[in-house]
């Protein structure tokens, strides 16, 4: 498809969100529009050699009232948790205790702004980024400039093979380059979690 044909089908997903808005659609019905402009959007930037933000589905996602993310992170290890729930095909979300994500070779993070609010003028709203959700960065900026600031000192530096992920919730963003996460769930308490993953974070550093 050329660029041409990929911007008319931008402008067309644009108008029909407008339109469902207008109509008062039902939830489904919007749901399905905002996904319809959010692949409209990926497919442009990824024509044009742009980033853009793709979901990657881990059975979860966070919750969108209370997201209670927490980053635990030391030099050799980073965990992110949050308050989960699964997404359903009715559209409604079913409560699903706590979500456990821990990254492999994790070079680098970012954690708070933007909010749910303020997520508009993140750089990849547009391109494919959503609120409360999990994703994959294609074509990373940031991965790229990783990867030249390395090359400063160290010239043969290879192209990174890292992937930028990032995590919307309510309040906050988080972000990081890492090779790759596990994610899984939890029903224990806040603070049992907290307890087990402090010390399994901790406990690399002689700290406990």
């Amino acid at each position: 498809m050329s660029l041409q044909e990929l911007e008319k089908q931008l402008v067309e997903a644009q108008a029909f969100v407008q339109q469902m808005f207008r109509s008062k659609a039902s939830f489904i019905e919007a749901l399905a529009a905002y996904r319809a402009l959010a692949e409209a959007q990926r497919a442009l930037a990824a024509a044009k050699g742009e980033e853009y933000a793709v979901p990657v589905d881990i059975g979860f996602v966070p919750e969108a009232a209370v997201s209670e993310p927490v980053v635990l992170q030391t030099d050799q290890k980073t965990i992110l948790t949050f308050s989960a729930v699964r997404p359903m095909p009715d559209g409604k979300r079913q409560n699903v205790g706590y979500g456990i994500v821990e990254f492999d070779l994790c070079h680098l993070t970012k954690f708070g702004y933007p909010n749910d609010e303020a997520l508009p003028g993140h750089p990849l709203h547009n391109k494919g980024l959503a609120k409360y959700g999990v994703y994959e960065v294609k074509n990373s900026l940031w991965t790229k400039l990783l990867t030249e600031q390395n090359r400063i000192c160290f010239p043969k530096t290879p192209d990174s093979t890292s992937k930028h992920f990032i995590f919307t919730f309510h309040d906050s963003t988080f972000e990081c380059i890492a090779r790759s996460f596990s994610a899984t769930l939890s029903s224990e308490s806040y603070g049992q979690i907290f307890s087990v993953l402090a010390k399994k974070v901790l406990g690399q550093t002689g700290y406990f």
